[in-house]
């Protein structure tokens, strides 16, 4: 189960009257049974109608949410702790609100509580002992690596199961409770056997805190007993701010003395002296173990009785140390005078008529004035120390100067922890906020948390050029950057589907929310080759360089196509070439002109099929009946560059 403070389970006519039985809590929880029932709160079983599963469904009391600022606070803490993940704490899943009650949806543990346990079979061995404080630490350790401070841990918020460590629960319910009562009553919220020094003079907590209630558990678990068992809740707060921890080997006297050490290592009343992390108190314990002979390990504390009733470790609220007392009854033998220091004196002086009637009466004045100035001198140290004169309203700082700030706050004697953050909205070096918020109060001698801009988060762009479209979007999810428009193109350098561009150079810087476009690449563009026959020369280079293709030109003689315009192309159109490639065509040089060879002096019939053979027509004039058939001349002259085919005139006598 998990439970809360000092929860104990109901009886059974709680079960018949709790009304919250059979509610559905947020449309989803549907409570089934109460499980126990505490100072703070009350868990019920409840399913989880939504997920199909049980649950344990601790809903705050009533009177914790009078105060108007204990419901936000709540819900802040709760979320805190639902940041915790580790196999050593109960998970929160779930927070919410019904009627004006916080409520936590955890998970159900089949289990006792550590209390439960102690009560029953009294201490543990020491080497349980020991592996359940490193279990408990390294719980803690998770939870104050995100900054949650547990401040309650006690046998009753440490649950054991049947197999993995022990689990610890109540996070962040303690500081919730406190940060609602403690501005403005000055009590002090904590189980009193458990509470570190420095909560009871100063009301300060941090982690070295639940290292010094993990001591006293430790402690609990060797002996059976809590420190100063049997005095009452203000000596035992006074024992733990004026003394140190008693050695557990006064009670044990058998226990090494590695282990004393240990203890007192953890529970030191100055928390400089105590661990300053989990991971060192947890290498305490481990060097412990290491070093622990067999023969102790397994032993345990049999002389020890359970836990003195007085002191079942339950939640105390303990109020701020007054004088009041009642005077003991031997102080005025053979009266019947009662005395109580107070804010009113009652006597009862029916013994008057005694003979000693004037010395009684000096006496009883005597013992009055003396008991009234003492409580006049502890009521006085009270309001100072622990009372309303013991608190100081937070200033207005959101907007001015981090230096400004701490100087207030310096010379009001409060002490600073100062956070830097970043904001969109307050400059750098300026103050965003403050815990407690302004017009809340503060001890005197406590702390007030200053929230200080680092100004806007900016980040710096990646390199997103050759990466994949995946790949982009990681790198500026992991620069903390946004991804905006991702748009294609051609390009003849970068691949098919990788950034080709981006909008914003990489290593500068944008901010946190600054969006980064980019271009992934379509590979290399395809280009149709165009028709270039018939085209003169400079309309086809033209044609193709628009293109950004490349021209390769032949030449030919050509009898049918002009001279300076394409006879044929070599890269057929229609075909699909890329940027830069070639493209081979032919360009006409018009008719082949050839030399009429010389005849002269040939018989007729040889020159004709010398003119013939050379691809000319030829065509005869005879003079004189050409009767010695003799070639005289040529029209056009021997030597004259003429085209193929052209009529060759020849006289022959």
């Amino acid at each position: 189960m998990s439970t809360t403070d000092d929860t104990q389970p109901p009886r059974d006519d709680r079960q018949i009257s709790d009304p919250l039985l059979g509610v559905l809590v947020d449309n989803r929880y549907r409570i089934t049974a109460q499980l126990a029932r505490g100072g703070m709160a009350t868990v019920y079983v409840a399913d989880d109608e939504r997920l199909d599963r049980p649950v344990a469904l601790k809903i705050m009391h009533p009177h914790l949410a009078d105060r108007e600022d204990f419901v936000a606070r709540f819900r802040r803490e709760a979320r805190a702790a639902a940041r915790i993940v580790h196999p050593g704490v109960v998970s929160v899943f779930d927070q919410g609100v019904i009627g004006s009650q916080g409520y936590l949806a955890m998970d159900l543990i089949d289990g006792p509580n550590l209390r439960v346990l102690l009560q029953s079979h009294g201490p543990v061995t020491v080497e349980r002992a020991l592996t359940m404080a490193r279990e408990i630490l390294e719980a803690l350790e998770a939870a104050h690596t995100v900054g949650v401070i547990h401040r309650d841990i006690k046998p009753e918020n440490v649950l054991i199961c049947a197999q993995g460590p022990v689990r610890l629960t109540d996070f962040g319910l303690a500081r919730a409770v406190f940060e609602s009562s403690h501005s403005t009553t000055g009590s002090m919220l904590g189980t009193v056997a458990y509470v570190a020094p420095e909560v009871v003079t100063q009301g300060h907590t941090d982690a070295r805190t639940d290292f010094y209630a993990v001591g006293i558990l430790l402690y609990e678990l060797l002996t059976g007993l809590v420190p100063w068992c049997g005095k009452t809740p203000i000596q035992m707060a006074m024992h733990h701010a004026q003394d140190d921890v008693p050695a557990p080997s006064q009670i044990v006297p058998w226990l090494p003395t590695d282990v004393d050490e240990l203890v007192a290592y953890l529970t030191a009343r100055d928390p400089d002296y105590r661990p300053p992390h989990a991971r060192e108190a947890i290498e305490a314990i481990n060097q412990v173990l290491a070093v622990l002979p067999p023969e102790i390990a397994g032993q345990r504390f049999r002389e020890a009785g359970t836990q003195n009733s007085d002191f079942e470790a339950n939640t105390s609220i303990v109020e701020p140390v007054t004088m009041t007392a009642a005077l003991p009854s031997g102080l005025l033998e053979n009266t019947h005078t009662t005395i109580r220091t107070s804010s009113s004196v009652s006597v009862d002086l029916s013994a008057a008529h005694t003979p000693h009637r004037g010395r009684r009466i000096a006496l009883i004045l005597t013992v009055i004035l003396s008991v009234l100035g003492v409580a006049i001198a502890g009521g006085l140290w009270w309001w100072n120390e622990y009372g309303p004169g013991a608190y100081v309203e937070v200033p207005t700082l959101a907007g001015s100067t981090a230096d400004n700030a701490q100087s207030v706050l310096e010379n009001m004697g409060i002490g600073i922890l100062r956070e830097d953050e970043f904001s969109d909205d307050v400059m750098s070096g300026y103050v965003i906020d403050t815990d407690p918020s302004a017009g809340g109060h503060v001890h005197k001698n406590g702390e007030v948390r200053l929230r200080i801009s680092k100004g806007i988060d900016m980040k710096v762009v990646p390199p997103l050029e050759g990466l994949s479209h995946k790949e982009a979007i990681n790198a500026l999810i992991d620069a903390g950057l946004k991804a905006g428009t991702v748009s294609e193109e051609w390009s003849e350098t970068v691949k098919k589907d990788l950034v080709v561009s981006q909008s914003a150079t990489a290593g500068t810087s944008l901010a946190h929310d600054g969006t980064v476009h980019f271009v992934i690449s379509k590979g290399r563009e395809p280009i149709t080759v165009p028709t270039l026959t018939g085209l003169s020369a400079d309309e086809a280079k033209g044609s193709l360089t628009a293109l950004g293709l490349l021209p390769q030109v032949n030449e030919a003689f050509s009898d049918t196509v002009e001279e300076g315009k394409v006879i044929s192309q070599d890269t057929e159109s229609g075909t699909t070439q890329y940027r830069g490639d070639t493209v081979t065509y032919t360009i006409s040089k018009g008719p082949e002109l050839i030399a009429v060879p010389n005849v002269f002096g040939k018989q007729e019939k040889d020159a004709k099929a010398l003119l013939e053979s050379a691809g000319f027509t030829v065509e005869v004039n005879r003079f004189l009946g050409g009767v010695f058939g003799t070639v005289r001349s040529t029209d056009p002259a021997a030597g004259t560059m003429v085209r193929r085919g052209s009529v060759i005139t020849m006289s022959v006598v």
